[in-house]
């Protein structure tokens, strides 16, 4: 069973966060994103566990099936699945859910033929067949199905059987199905389709050990020819590059050989190499490789375990050209295992060529039993693997144990816990918000150098850089224009658009759509073109990312031509220095009603209330103080010349009514 394992950590990532989309699916194994239907995520669920089905509950449902994640909802309509494999076996001698909708695959043209396929568990017609000396529970079956894209529903058309494989026992049936995208960039369609061993302990009849049968392999199939026309339950074509493809010395579907129970494959975007997760028996799991332009590996189960031979069973001992795992792992409970890198049942995982640089051609994979997520260095597995746990730590929910990792369009990595929950990876947001205080110009500046999608954002003041009348806080999506009309709403979203050549885009579309919108540098976030400065810098931009999150924006303040500004420098000249109490003494008290707000400032207005009076020179004193050290304001006045003789006066009434006994309290006072 899937079972639950508590992260030992809880620290977040400073670069990137993991976000959960839906946590109400029943039991997911697989998700994909499909080009032309981004706005989709495609999710199978296994189905086939007797004891959740036919309750009437539409979410646990005994079939397989796949349903939808809706990204502009956020929701899952679990009423109106978006394919049922309605003979899905119900088949679970061994508790433990090896038997339903393993795992699906989208033709690479689908957005014009409307193709998809399935790897499941399903039952046989008619009176069970026996392999070897074992009645078969049921039949593993690709199938092809076909759709109607020009229909918003994406009804199914039609379907047709790729191959099937009677399974001699219920278990080891994990199967996976995928296209190598380096093949398909060249128009050529072959699905790969992983098998286990036939099931049963130490693989008693060594059918991985021979690659003229299908257990235990990995093959390699052309989806769009068909070789046997004859044969209802063969549509398909050889690959005249497999490495049998003559039948001489294996079977001509089979690309690679010597696995258990592999759960989990899948390619390397940037070269075409192949990472198989092949699940051990009871002392190691491993990650495979078959390297892009190679094919023909024996991975030497069940004569080995990870990189010795295989310790239980009796069957252990040399085989025929084995090839070790690039990584392999040793049970809880072995001696010599490391906590936090063992487990027991490997889900393999994807080489990361997404947004988050750290991340980077590393290879993310897990364990299903005890919760664990790790990734290395393809190059160094041993030197570099990372327990990613803590920094994988979700913002809702928690990830028990994963059952498949997958990518979006975008490269950002999908998580699927079979506990019911996806989730996905993705980059924080670098946002800062320029403010130039002489202008009231704001420009949103995106440091992150990729696409993250923005929902809406909130710009808020706490004493009042924000005015009612003059400058209208934010919160929702704004239309802007040109392109938009200025309204503020909740459906359309924001997209940073920009790259890291040009981080200053700032552009509105929908997620996934193309930029249509205006550049929004030099946004002014008025209503009515008013602009109020804040002397204490307290302006607050919080952003909702396309996913829900919210995450803090950083707030930058210029003037003076470009300089920094620092709180309480009036002259602009980048300090709070003696300069600036000069210019401040010299307009103590003096008119300065109807200059601009940043003239103003300029004037030693510091609260922005039109005047520079008592309450401006105590927060002057108060900025001096912090730019320079405790007590560097009285030092300075002491070699200065004194401030006018009204000013004196504030500064002794301040003494008198700041003791203790008068019971009036500094905050007190400048309120």
């Amino acid at each position: 069973m899937l079972l639950a394992a508590t992260c030992s950590m809880t620290v977040q990532a400073a670069t990137y966060h993991v976000s959960r989309l839906t946590g109400d699916l029943h039991i997911p194994v697989d998700a994909e994103v499909v080009p032309g239907f981004e706005d989709k995520i495609f999710i199978a669920q296994l189905g086939g566990v007797a004891s959740d089905g036919t309750d009437g509950d539409p979410i646990t449902k005994s079939e397989g099936r796949i349903v939808v994640y809706d990204r502009n909802t956020g929701a899952v309509d679990y009423d109106n699945p978006f394919l049922v494999i309605n003979d899905t076996s119900l088949v679970d001698p061994y508790g433990v859910p090896e038997v339903g909708l393993f795992s699906m695959a989208f033709h690479p043209e689908f957005q014009t033929n409307g193709k998809l396929y399935v790897n499941a568990a399903v039952n046989h017609t008619g009176p069970a067949p026996t392999v070897d000396s074992r009645v078969s529970p049921f039949k593993t079956v690709v199938r092809e199905y076909t759709v109607d894209v020009n229909n918003p529903a994406l009804p199914v058309t039609g379907s047709r059987t790729i191959l099937t494989l009677d399974q001699p026992a219920a278990n080891h049936n994990g199967s996976w199905i995928g296209f190598n995208p380096h093949e398909s960039a060249q128009g050529i369609h072959n699905l790969y389709i992983t098998q286990g061993d036939g099931g049963d302990q130490h693989d008693p009849f060594n059918y991985a050990q021979n690659p003229n049968n299908w257990y235990g392999t990995v093959m390699r199939v052309d989806v769009d020819g068909d070789d046997f026309a004859g044969d209802a339950d063969k549509n398909y074509a050889i690959p005249a590059d497999n490495p049998y493809a003559d039948g001489v010395d294996g079977a001509p579907e089979v690309w690679a050989w010597g696995l258990r129970n592999p759960w989990r494959a899948s390619f390397d975007s940037a070269n075409g190499d192949m990472y198989i997760g092949d699940v051990g028996q009871g002392w190691y799991e491993e990650v495979n490789l078959i390297p892009a332009g190679t094919s023909g590996q024996n991975f030497g189960w069940r004569l080995r375990e990870g990189t010795v031979a295989t310790p239980t069973g009796g069957v252990g001992g040399p085989s025929r050209s084995a090839v070790d795992p690039i990584y392999a792992y040793l049970h809880f409970g072995r001696p010599g295992a490391n906590p936090d890198f063992a487990g027991n049942s490997v889900t393999g995982g994807v080489l990361y060529r997404g947004p988050i640089q750290e991340l980077d051609g590393r290879y993310i994979f897990a364990d299903n039993v005890f919760g664990q997520i790790w990734s290395f260095d393809p190059a160094n597995p041993l030197g570099t693997v990372q327990n990613m746990n803590s920094l994988f730590t979700p913002d809702e929910g928690q990830i028990f144990g994963v059952t498949s990792f997958d990518l979006d369009e975008n490269g950002n990595l999908l998580i699927v816990d079979g506990a019911g929950g996806l989730y996905t990876l993705l980059a924080n947001a670098a946002l800062t918000l320029t403010v130039n205080r002489e202008t009231g110009e704001m420009t949103f500046n995106n440091f992150t150098g990729d696409p993250a999608a923005i929902k809406s954002y909130q710009l808020t003041s706490s004493v009042g850089a924000i005015g009612v009348t003059e400058l209208t806080p934010v919160t929702g999506n704004y239309d802007a224009s040109p392109g938009g009309d200025g309204s503020i709403d909740a459906t359309g979203d924001w997209q940073i658009l920009s790259g890291p050549s040009d981080p200053f885009v700032f552009e509105e579309g929908a997620i996934g759509a193309a930029p249509t919108f205006a550049d929004q540098q030099g946004f002014q976030l008025s209503a009515a073109g008013g602009w109020i400065p804040s002397p204490n810098e307290d302006l607050v931009l919080t952003v909702t990312l396309g996913d829900g999150t919210v995450v803090p924006a950083s707030v930058e303040y210029i003037g003076n031509d470009g300089v920094p500004y620092v709180a309480g420098d009036i002259d602009f000249d980048g300090e709070v220095s003696f300069s600036d109490w000069v210019v401040f003494n010299d307009n103590h008290l003096t008119d300065i009603a109807g200059m601009s707000p940043a003239a103003s400032y300029g004037h030693g207005d510091l609260d922005g209330d039109g005047d520079n009076d008592f309450d401006d020179f105590r927060l002057f004193q108060q900025l001096f103080d912090s730019a320079n050290g405790a007590g560097a304001f009285a030092k300075a006045i002491g070699v200065v010349p004194e401030p006018s003789s009204l000013l004196i006066g504030s500064v002794a009434i301040l003494a008198v009514v700041s003791r203790p006994q008068r019971r009036v309290s500094f905050d007190g006072l400048l309120a």
